[in-house]
């Protein structure tokens, strides 16, 4: 059967359909016209200008100051092997070894780290103090696969900072710079030792100057360098490297719960405590925890801001104990230094000799006063509790 539309029927479906056919009409001469007026409207935009190629992160011309900076370096660069002595066992344990026919003497601890040889003359290698700490045997390896037993000629906790000495006389060389006038992002180059792959490198940027973090023992370890260059366990007392191949850091700690938060200490602070532990074999010490003085705390004393370093801990029976020196006192000067800029009471410190007596000046409940301290040595157990 078939159906048939009526008059009525077939003129609504034209209305529809004409309707319909000027929709489509206009619809595509929107888009026309959009897609005229588009490129005009994007070019407008600032922020959305043309589309760039990404510029690469590492040139060509910065890969090949890294290769030329590790090549210069990285022979300086040495591995440290320490052991040390096995903790005194337990009677009961020494019994209980025998009848098991377990040897009593367990054998001894080792451990490894980095070293920069800093004096290739006189076999001087700078490392850190965690990693030759305590050891009872230190072993230096070359990169050229020569190796030697080491001393220790010091070592200073409050920095980090050890040196080791070896009896060959004709060691490839670092070349130290300084990070002071390193702008912030420059790169950088980590090579160390980092579980026993040797000459490793790892390259990132400075990321800051003069952090403090919370060292071994609770130490606090201030004016440090902060990099995302990889850190890893081993790289530890290796050379943080400049593209122009100069050691301007030595890594030192990282946090183990972030990403890129690397910390190296200073070759400023590092060359100053070598050249007192080569000269002396001991640190001069005070005795105190202090920080920077805070912009709150510098108005209530009415003090300018930055003006000094506060005390916030004193060691019992350190040399700042025994004049009286307690936390709240504001340290403005060691003899004639000043103790205003960030890291200037250490290293007016370490301007001195353990034994010798200087003049601290400080700010105590808004009245100056000037008390004569002798300074002592760094105690190789600093930190214990």
């Amino acid at each position: 059967m078939r159906t048939r539309w009526s008059t009525q029927t077939r003129g609504s479906a034209l209305a529809v359909a004409l309707a319909a056919l000027l929709g489509v009409l206009v619809g595509a001469a929107l888009v026309f016209a959009l897609g005229r007026a588009l490129p005009a409207l994007t070019s407008a935009a600032p922020a959305a200008g043309p589309r760039q190629a990404p510029t690469a992160a590492v040139t060509e011309g910065s890969q090949d100051a890294i290769t030329a900076a590790v090549n210069m370096v990285g022979p300086a660069v040495v591995n440290i092997n320490t052991f040390f002595r096995p903790p005194a066992q337990d009677p009961l344990e020494r019994i209980l070894r025998r009848s098991l026919g377990i040897p009593t003497e367990p054998f001894p601890r080792a451990g490894q780290g980095s070293g920069i040889v800093i004096d290739g003359e006189r076999g001087y290698i700078l490392t850190n103090a965690h990693v030759v700490k305590g050891a009872q045997k230190v072993t230096v390896s070359l990169a050229d696969g020569r190796q030697f037993d080491a001393r220790v000629v010091g070592i200073d906790p409050l920095t980090e900072v050890a040196v080791v000495k070896v009896p060959g006389n004709d060691l490839p060389e670092a070349t130290l710079g300084s990070p002071a006038d390193l702008p912030i992002g420059s790169w950088v180059i980590a090579i160390g030792n980092p579980f026993g792959f040797e000459n490793s490198v790892t390259v990132g940027v400075l990321s800051a100057r003069d952090r403090q973090i919370s060292g071994e023992n609770t130490i606090l370890l201030q004016d440090l360098l902060q990099t995302d260059a990889s850190i890893n366990p081993g790289n530890s007392g290796g050379a943080l490297v400049d593209l122009e191949g100069r050691v301007i850091g030595m890594p030192t700690a990282v946090i183990p719960y972030a990403q890129g938060m690397g910390f190296a200490v200073s070759i400023d602070v590092a060359k100053e405590v070598a050249a007192r532990l080569i000269d002396t074999g001991k640190m001069p010490w005070l005795g105190i925890e202090h920080r920077p003085l805070l912009p709150q705390e510098a108005k209530q004393l009415g003090l300018p801001e930055g003006k000094g370093s506060m005390i916030f801990g004193v060691t019992p029976r350190g040399p700042a104990a025994a004049v009286g020196l307690r936390p709240g006192d504001l340290i403005i000067s060691i003899g004639e230094e000043p103790t205003d800029a960030s890291g200037a009471l250490g290293k007016a410190i370490r301007s001195h000799n353990a034994g010798e007596q200087v003049d601290v000046t400080i700010v105590r409940e808004g009245r100056e006063m000037t008390v004569g301290v002798t300074l002592g040595a760094v105690p190789s157990d600093l930190g214990r509790r």
